[in-house]
């Protein structure tokens, strides 16, 4: 009996990948050696391949191979090119005047929304009848596009705020959902084409919103409760009045639950707040990624200082045209980084005091230095400054660095049990707890939203800010995500259709950036199911 080869085929069997990846280079009127050379397989596998090839498509040269080629490139689904369709999460915004407004003030409406679209790396809808929509996500989604799109609601306002009537007249929208957009091999929005209900949701909002307000969907209100700094929204409506805007819009007071699994910062947070009432100082910077609590144990110095009968002067930052923003909690006034100097020299005698300053990594170098000089003669006081990470640079004299490292599996399973009320014993709480890897924002909205199927819309933005800032070949990953079992270099290139030399360079990127993993065998897999979870779920076929 004859035992196929490799590379052997049935006439009536579809082309493998590797068959595909050769008639191509066939097509491009490369020769054996040639194709042998780019794909880093031997002359007599590539001969073997070629006749395979033949039989396949019954042809008996590669003229006519070629021929036939065109037919078969036309009807098969490829993931080569430069253009990839992808599901991505989206922030939209949409305002209007009504219709009655001057066309000078459309035009204003139009050029103030596109300007910010410019500045901020949105999208810009514009709209007949004085209407005009932002569009953010699609570019790349960041944990602050909320913010930012509250910040062009408001200038859109200030922009019309010579004119009483219009100001007031203003109306809009705003939600959040997923859009598909037509996306390049790397990342960036190609420009042919996007799509979303989002889009459509947003206008209702807006359509429905009372003259000066600004309309919340629900997928918005999960978005801020998840990925903004402090407490959720009040429900009053004048909290959305377009006018209020200019306040750092969503804190309703200090959460006095501690959080889990950080206990060493909260002991060591709370004998340093102790040792202000005996006249000490004390800089100390914490530093974690995005979901890894640092916020919470911002409100937690904040709500402590105000049960012993002490006193906190909270900051927080949000990224501006020209710099960061400041704001001052818990009323959320805005500030200047001047006002965190002039807290570094206020004297009081309530006692514990601390100052405390949340996202400083927004603020420039010469501020945090400026703070760091001040720091070292506020006596008596714990000064908090929390960020991404700071540079040994701009925070030189920091007396220590709280760096928050991802919880444990058993603290971890603690967040997730509280958080669905349920016993952590429970298998869903293992399975929960696992995919969250130790990440407290990932246990918390994995838990809140565990019917939905899919991954929450907080932690999409969160996972795509962090990959699309990367450069990746998002090609490659679906192509490692598609797979049943980890692939290896040669099965990429083939499903690819590319050569070994290309695959080597973009998985050599994807495992520096801790996105992919290479095992013994040389396959490649994510280091992260939820990583791959979501390569998955923005593919669009």
């Amino acid at each position: 009996m004859h035992k196929p080869s490799a590379v052997d085929a049935s006439a009536d069997a579809p082309l493998t990948p590797r068959q595909r990846q050769i008639l191509g280079l066939l097509r491009a009127g490369k020769v054996n050696k040639e194709i042998a050379q780019e794909l880093g397989i031997g002359l007599g596998t590539v001969k073997q391949h070629v006749v395979a090839l033949f039989k396949k498509l019954k042809v008996r040269n590669r003229a006519m191979a070629v021929t036939h080629g065109m037919e078969v490139r036309a009807t098969a689904p490829r993931l080569t090119g430069d253009g990839l369709l992808e599901r991505r999460p989206c922030i939209v915004l949409s305002v209007a005047l009504p219709d009655s407004a001057p066309a000078s003030a459309g035009r204003l409406l139009h050029q103030t929304l596109a300007a910010y679209a410019f500045d901020h790396d949105a999208l810009f809808l514009a709209r007949r009848g004085n209407a005009g929509d932002l569009i953010f996500g699609v570019q790349r989604p960041r944990e602050h596009d909320l913010f930012l799109v509250l910040r062009a609601a408001h200038m859109v306002y200030h922009a019309l705020a010579n004119d009483d009537a219009l100001a007031t007249a203003l109306h809009g929208g705003l939600t959040a959902g997923m859009v598909i957009a037509s996306m390049n091999r790397h990342g960036g929005w190609s420009g042919e084409a996007i799509a979303s209900p989002a889009i459509a949701q947003a206008r209702e909002l807006a359509h429905a919103a009372q003259p000066g307000r600004l309309a919340l969907g629900s997928s918005a209100a999960d978005l801020l409760l998840a990925l903004s700094p402090c407490a959720p929204p009040p429900a009053a409506p004048e909290f959305f009045a377009f006018q209020a805007l200019d306040r750092f819009p969503w804190n309703a007071g200090y959460e006095q639950q501690a959080p889990i699994g950080r206990e060493f910062e909260l002991g060591h947070l709370d004998a340093l707040l102790e040792s202000t009432t005996k006249g000490e100082r004390r800089l100390v910077c914490i530093e974690g990624e995005t979901g890894m609590g640092k916020s919470r144990l911002c409100r937690y110095v904040a709500a402590r200082c105000a049960q012993q009968g002490g006193c906190a002067r909270h900051f927080i930052c949000a990224p501006g045209d020209n710099g960061a923003l400041v704001y001052a909690l818990p009323a959320g006034q805005p500030a200047t980084s001047e006002d965190i100097l002039a807290a570094l020299k206020a004297t009081t005698t309530a006692r514990p005091e601390a100052v405390i300053v949340d996202d400083g990594h927004l603020l420039t170098k010469d501020v945090l230095t400026e703070i760091a000089r001040q720091a070292a003669d506020a006596v008596g006081r714990l000064v908090l400054v929390a960020g991404r990470r700071f540079a040994e640079k701009k925070i030189a004299t920091a007396d220590e660095t709280l760096r928050l490292s991802r919880l444990s599996q058993s603290a971890t399973e603690q967040l997730v049990a509280r958080t669905l009320g349920l016993s952590d014993a429970s298998p869903l709480v293992a399975k929960l707890s696992r995919d969250a890897a130790g990440v407290p924002l990932f246990a918390i909205q994995l838990a809140c939203q565990r019917e939905r199927g899919r991954l929450p819309l907080p932690l999409r933005f969160v996972i795509g800010a962090r990959m699309d800032s990367l450069g990746l070949d998002h090609v490659l990953l679906r192509c490692v995500a598609r797979q049943s079992s980890p692939p290896s270099l040669d099965e990429l290139a083939a499903t690819m259709d590319t050569s070994i030399a290309a695959v080597k360079t973009a998985t050599a990127l994807a495992i520096a950036s801790g996105v992919l993993h290479r095992d013994d065998e040389n396959r490649f897999s994510f280091t992260h199911p939820l990583l791959r979870q979501a390569v998955i779920e923005a593919q669009v076929e």
